[in-house]
């Protein structure tokens, strides 16, 4: 058939210029990127699936041998914070406890801080933070790098724990560097880089990176205010002049460093894997154990009655003078 027989139909359903050409080719692109972008998000969440299939359960023995380590010298480290975990734990329901007790007889107070077993635990508590950093070291600089900071706040911590709990004399004056108020920045500025870090230049769970640092600020609102008044003034002018704050803070800094071995740890078994849910770890190792604190707190505060009023704890500066 020659060219001028052609039926106008068969003209009519070719492309009549390089443009409609060109879009016609477009199209099918975008609908053959759409095909291979769907083909391997299907792949990869197959390999994801396939990958947790392979990953073995996390058994209570397992977790055991992860956990229970020959790198431990002694297994100082995993005996020293066990203790202390369950003593301070203990302890710190018991004052719960007596502060609901005195609640609730209408007008009773609480007993005043062991020293005795708030010097136990503290020993035990700096005995797990140190020994743990042999074992950091095998893990990496990150690692290295947390248990140096934990001990930066457990260090400003302990130190105002045992000066308000008794564990130092009360009449003791102004001790230098430790009871200096620049001290209680160190740990802070410390935190503050490392979660900027973590956001910006690293893999890990946000939300995670985010409650830690929220948690640590909150830190704040008892670390400040209590190396204040060790900066200007002593443990017995403060019981002077707000009789059961000392208590108070002693009762709140111990919970601070339990906390923060608490949250080192469920960090720990995070690494290891024996915990792998983001939410979880956020849950039982941040966020319940931050609320009992608060709890515990404000238990401490209604029951000793150091503050006349929620004005008169915030315009002295929560304590601070």
């Amino acid at each position: 058939m020659s060219r001028a027989s052609t039926p106008r139909s068969t003209l009519a359903s070719r492309p009549t210029s390089s443009v409609d050409r060109s879009r016609s080719r477009s199209r099918v692109d975008a609908r053959a990127t759409r095909e291979s972008n769907a083909s391997s998000s299907t792949a990869l969440d197959g390999r994801a699936d396939e990958d947790a299939a392979r990953r073995p359960v996390m058994t209570p023995s397992r977790a055991w041998r992860r956990m229970w380590t020959k790198a431990d010298a002694w297994h100082a480290h995993a005996i020293s914070g066990a203790a202390y975990t369950a003593l301070g734990a203990g302890l710190m329901v018991e004052w719960a406890a007596e502060d609901v007790a005195a609640l609730a007889s209408g007008g009773g107070t609480p007993p005043p801080v062991d020293a005795t077993l708030v010097s136990v635990a503290l020993a035990l508590a700096t005995t797990c933070a140190f020994t743990g950093v042999p074992l950091s070291k095998k893990r990496g600089w990150r690692k290295t790098e947390l248990s140096a900071r934990s001990i930066a706040f457990q260090t400003v911590l302990t130190w105002e724990c045992a000066r308000f709990g008794g564990v130092v004399d009360p009449a003791l004056g102004h001790v230098p560097i430790l009871d200096a108020f620049a001290l209680a920045f160190v740990p802070f500025v410390w935190q503050t880089i490392t979660s900027a870090y973590i956001a910006l230049a690293t893999e890990d769970d946000k939300r995670a990176a985010f409650a830690v640092w929220l948690g640590t600020l909150g830190f704040g609102a008892q670390i400040f205010p209590a190396q204040r008044v060790l900066d200007v003034a002593s443990v017995a002018t403060l019981e002077a002049t707000r009789p059961g704050l000392p208590t108070v803070w002693a009762h709140g800094t111990f919970g601070l460093v339990w906390l923060l071995n608490w949250s080192t740890f469920g960090a720990s078994l995070r690494a290891r894997d024996v915990v792998s849910d983001d939410a979880v770890y956020v849950s039982a190792f941040l966020l319940r154990p931050s609320l009992f604190w608060l709890l515990s707190f404000a238990l401490d505060v209604a029951s000793r009655r150091p503050f006349h009023g929620i004005d008169d704890y915030i315009t002295s500066a929560l304590g601070a003078r």
